[in-house]
C-alpha cells in the first residue's frame, strides 16, 4: 500500500499482519527493517481521506518487489519453525488447536461439516524401549511425513497437528464425514504397510484412528481434541490398528474436565458404579479348582440406566483419579467376600484389574497392602490383572508391585498378552500366574492361520515357563473348540457368559453350567 505519513512523506509499503481480536494492522518497508502500525480506527481513517490506498502489483518496483518477496519468505520460514514441530514438521498443539478453533468458529456460521482425525502409534513405547530412542525419534518423523503426504494428495493446504508424544492430530474441513473415514482407513493402511529399520532388525508399526465429526454444535478445540483423544483408547482396548468414528451417545461421552472430576468422585459414592463379574471357565478336564470370575466395573447414569463404563474408566485415568477406582473396587470385593464365605468356597479366584497408575504409586501400595493385609484369610482367592502394556511402561515398579503382593499369596495375570513387540522378553521378568492372551488374536482363530498360529505359539511358550493360560474374547463354540484342541487352560468371552452384576452372583453359580465347570 502506498501510505501518507504525518509528516507528509509517502511510502510504499506492505501489511504483514493484522490481528483479528485486537483489530491491528502492522506494515513493513521493502527491506523490512522499519515497521509502522495502526489500529482500526486510524486505518479505517487513512483509507476515508486517500493518505492509505492499495498499490497494484504491477505499480511497484522490481527491487521493491524483490526485496519484498525476500523478506516475505523469511517471515515465512520463521513462522513455519516458530509454529511447527522440528521432529516431524506437523504443527505445536497450541498453534494446531487455533487453527480448529477458527474452523469451529465459521463453521458454527456457515454449518458446515468437517472432521477432527485423531492417530496414535501403537505400542509406541515398547518400540522405543525395544530399539532406541533413535529408533522412536525416526518413526515419529515417518509418520510425520506420512501424515503430510496424505493431507496434501486429499487436500490443498494439509492442517496436521502433533498433540502429544506420538499422537497427530490432522482437520479435514468442509467433507462429508464417511470422505473423513475413508482418509482415516488409508492413511492407517498406508502406515501398516510401511517397514523399519533398526540396524539389522526390521519391524512394523500400526495405528489407532479415532474420526471426530465437526458440526454447528462442536464444542471447543481443546475439548473437541479430548474426546477424540480418550476414543483412541477404546480403539487400543480393541487390539488397536483400526479406525473408530466417536458417537456422543450420551453426555458422559463428551468428557470435560471439571464435569468427570466430579463424576468419578460422585459415582463412588452414591451407588453408580458397581461391580459385574464374568465367568472364566476352565477348557481341559485337569485344571482343578473352583470357579473364576473377571471383576468388571458397571455404571448407571442419573436415571438409574445401564451405560458403558469405557469413557468413565478412560477419564478416571486421563484425571488422575484411577487409583482411588482401584482402591474403591478392592474395597468392595473384600466386602462381599466377608459377607459370602458360602458362595467364596466354591470359586477359585476373583480377578481385579488394576490401572497403570497404580503400579507405581506408593500411597496406592501402602493402602492396598493394608486392606489385604487386614483380610489375609481372602488373599488367596484374590487374582489381580494387569495389562501388558501398562507392566511394560512400569516395568522396574510393576516387578515389585507384584512380588510384594505375592507375599501376601495374592496372585497376577497379565492381561491383553502379544501386542507388544518385546512381549516374550518381558514375560520372564515379571512374576505372574496366568497369561490372558489378547483377544485380537482369539476372536477369529478358527478362521485366521495367522492368529491361530500366534495363539499357540503364547499357549506353549506360556506353558513351558509354568504359567496357565486365559483366551479373552471367546464368541462360539468353533473357537472355544480350537483353544481345547491347542490346550489353553481357561477361557472368557461373550460366548460363555455376559458379565452380571457381583451382587448377583449367588444366582449365577447356583444355575450355570459353563464348560468344564
Amino acid at each position: 500500500m502506498e501510505i501518507t505519513l504525518d509528516s507528509g512523506e509517502t511510502r510504499k509499503l506492505r501489511l504483514v499482519w493484522g490481528g483479528e481480536d485486537v483489530l491491528r494492522f502492522v506494515f513493513l518497508s521493502p527491506t523490512g527493517m522499519s515497521e509502522i502500525s495502526f489500529n482500526f480506527r486510524e486505518f479505517v481513517q487513512k483509507l476515508r481521506m486517500g493518505t492509505a490506498s492499495l498499490v497494484e502489483e504491477g505499480d511497484i518496483p522490481f527491487v521493491d518487489q524483490s526485496l519484498f518477496n525476500m523478506v516475505q519468505d523469511v517471515y515465512r520460514r520463521l513462522n513455519f519453525e516458530a509454529t511447527h514441530d522440528a521432529l516431524t514438521k506437523c504443527m505445536h498443539r497450541h498453534d494446531f488447536e487455533k487453527l480448529v478453533s477458527a474452523v469451529l468458529a465459521r463453521g458454527t456460521i456457515a454449518g458446515s461439516a468437517g472432521a477432527l482425525v485423531v492417530l496414535d502409534i501403537d505400542e509406541f513405547s515398547v518400540i522405543n524401549s525395544t530399539y532406541g530412542a533413535k529408533a522412536g525419534d525416526r518413526l515419529l518423523e515417518a509418520t510425520g511425513a506420512l501424515v503430510q503426504k496424505h493431507c496434501a494428495s486429499h487436500h490443498p493446504e494439509p492442517h496436521a497437528g502433533r498433540i502429544s508424544g506420538n499422537e497427530f492430530a490432522i482437520l479435514i474441513d468442509g467433507t462429508a464425514i464417511e470422505e473423513s473415514l475413508d482418509f482415516a482407513e488409508h492413511l492407517r493402511q498406508a502406515f501398516e504397510d510401511q517397514e523399519f529399520t533398526q540396524g539389522d532388525a526390521a519391524y512394523r508399526a500400526t495405528l489407532s484412528v479415532s474420526v471426530c465429526p465437526i458440526t454447528d454444535t462442536a464444542e471447543s478445540a481443546g475439548d473437541l481434541l479430548n474426546s477424540a483423544s480418550l476414543s483412541l483408547k477404546s480403539v487400543k482396548r480393541l487390539g488397536g490398528n483400526r479406525v473408530e468414528l466417536v458417537k456422543s451417545s450420551s453426555p458422559l461421552a463428551k468428557p470435560e474436565t471439571p464435569q468427570w472430576v466430579s463424576e468419578i468422585d460422585r459415582s463412588i459414592n452414591d451407588g453408580s458404579l458397581f461391580i459385574r463379574a464374568q465367568p472364566i471357565v476352565p477348557l481341559i478336564d485337569t485344571v482343578t479348582g473352583g470357579k473364576s470370575y473377571e471383576l468388571l466395573l458397571g455404571l448407571t447414569d442419573s436415571a438409574g440406566n445401564q451405560i458403558s463404563p469405557q469413557a468413565y474408566i478412560e477419564a478416571a485415568e486421563k484425571f488422575r483419579r484411577s487409583t482411588r477406582v482401584d482402591l474403591w473396587v478392592v474395597q468392595e470385593v473384600l466386602a462381599w467376600m466377608n459377607g459370602n464365605p458360602d458362595i467364596l468356597e466354591g470359586i477359585d479366584t476373583l480377578n481385579v484389574n488394576l490401572s497403570g497408575a497404580s503400579l507405581s504409586d506408593d500411597r496406592f501400595m501402602l493402602d492396598l497392602e493394608a486392606l489385604l493385609r487386614a483380610n489375609r484369610n481372602l488373599t488367596p482367592k484374590i487374582c489381580f490383572e494387569v495389562t501388558e502394556t501398562s507392566a511394560v511402561a512400569n516395568l522396574h515398579y510393576a516387578a515389585d508391585f507384584m512380588r510384594e503382593l505375592k507375599r501376601l499369596d495374592c496372585r497376577f495375570a497379565l492381561d491383553d498378552f502379544g501386542t507388544g513387540l518385546s512381549s516374550y522378553a518381558y514375560l520372564q521378568k515379571l512374576p505372574v500366574d496366568y497369561v490372558k492372551i489378547d483377544g485380537i488374536f482369539v476372536k477369529d482363530m478358527a478362521t485366521n492361520l495367522t492368529n491361530y498360529a500366534m495363539v499357540r505359539s503364547i499357549n506353549e511358550l506360556c506353558h513351558f515357563l509354568d504359567l496357565k493360560t486365559i483366551a479373552e474374547y471367546v464368541e462360539n463354540m468353533e473357537i472355544m473348540e480350537t483353544l481345547r484342541e491347542i490346550q489353553v487352560d481357561y477361557a472368557q468371552g461373550f460366548g460363555i457368559a455376559k458379565p452380571c452384576r457381583l451382587d448377583s452372583l449367588t444366582t449365577e453359580i447356583r444355575t450355570s453350567t459353563g464348560l468344564c465347570l
